[in-house]
């Protein structure tokens, strides 16, 4: 039977003032919201918000709504792509030099993403101006250009970068603010595209829409395209050798549905619905508030941290086998 760790004073002490400064960011983006929101209005061509008689949600827009640009999603096609394929040729380097695939498979997992993303796109409303030249495939009654395959291509270069850092057994503390860089390189990467115009766009009752992005997204995004598939390789990187690598391009696409159905729901009940401001609000900021609470359990369950504990440190798996790990919890330490 593990037996717990006791913990010195000095440890509960550094753990109690670092859980109070996480909780300190999330008060500030809490009242910032509350400012934000309370004195600016949505994006000026977003759609007024209105409710279809028969489905009972906001309606899908066109591109009477939406334009398609054309200039403007070849441009992103290019720079996405480009950024994807400079992250598939640093893999590709890690299978010739050390015959890992693992990397690799996670890279090209991100690309499958593109399947959840129909239904996150559907539930979260988000549409894509159409084009019969920009037709990559449709489902689920939406026809997805080619731009959201380079965007999710682009996007492998956060999960591979997460996981090389886990890799080097980063402390508590730094990912922490592994994971705060990779959210703010989420907003502004989105915040320019959505910007562009003629690419995608969101509508229906958005929390947190702060300019072109609401930012209810952003920790979905981080935590499942980033955080936890970087985690789960992390803590099966014995099993998931080989062959078995191709695991990543299962779990990779699971991790985003499932973290959106984790913390997401708040967020989708509103905007899919016509609340008040205050209710929209506190949704967007509830996402927010499940995104800090999994992203602790991500990291206490697959890699060992105390997470508020900002020198804690991960299991060190790269001399330990894999049935090992739970006992390398729980040393016992005298009292």
């Amino acid at each position: 039977m593990p037996v717990r760790k006791v913990r010195t004073p000095e440890e509960r002490a550094r753990t109690r003032a670092f859980a109070l400064t996480i909780f300190g960011f999330f008060a500030v983006l809490a009242v910032l919201d509350l400012l934000i929101t309370g004195l600016t209005d949505p994006p000026p061509q977003v759609p007024a918000l209105v409710m279809d008689e028969n489905t009972g949600v906001p309606p899908v827009p066109t591109n009477a709504d939406f334009p398609y640009d054309r200039t403007n999603n070849v441009i992103a096609i290019v720079l996405l792509g480009g950024l994807g394929f400079a992250g598939l040729i640093v893999c590709l380097r890690e299978l010739i030099k050390k015959g890992d695939w693992l990397p690799l498979c996670a890279s090209i997992g991100t690309v499958i993403i593109v399947v959840p993303e129909v239904f996150l796109d559907v539930i979260g409303m988000v549409y894509y101006p159409v084009d019969d030249a920009d037709n990559a495939f449709t489902l689920f009654g939406r026809q997805m250009g080619w731009f959201i395959v380079a965007g999710w291509f682009g996007a492998g270069a956060f999960a591979v970068s997460m996981l090389k850092i886990l890799l080097t057994r980063p402390t508590a503390k730094q990912v922490w603010i592994m994971l705060g860089i990779t959210g703010l390189s989420y907003t502004i990467f989105e915040e320019l595209l959505v910007g562009a115009n003629g690419i995608y766009h969101y509508y229906g009752n958005q929390p947190m829409w702060w300019n072109e992005l609401p930012i209810w997204w952003t920790p979905c995004n981080t935590i499942g395209c980033a955080l936890l598939p970087a985690a789960f390789a992390y803590r099966y990187q014995h099993h998931l050798k080989g062959w078995r690598a191709s695991a990543m391009l299962v779990a990779v696409p699971a991790s985003v549905g499932g973290v959106y159905a984790l913390i997401g729901m708040p967020s989708w009940i509103v905007v899919n619905g016509d609340y008040n401001w205050f209710l929209t609000e506190l949704a967007g900021i509830s996402t927010w508030a499940l995104g800090i609470g999994l992203s602790a359990v991500i990291m206490n369950l697959f890699l060992g941290y105390q997470p508020f504990d900002p020198e804690s440190r991960p299991w060190d798996l790269s001399e330990t086998a894999d049935e090992d790990v739970p006992t390398s919890r729980s040393e016992a330490v005298g009292v």
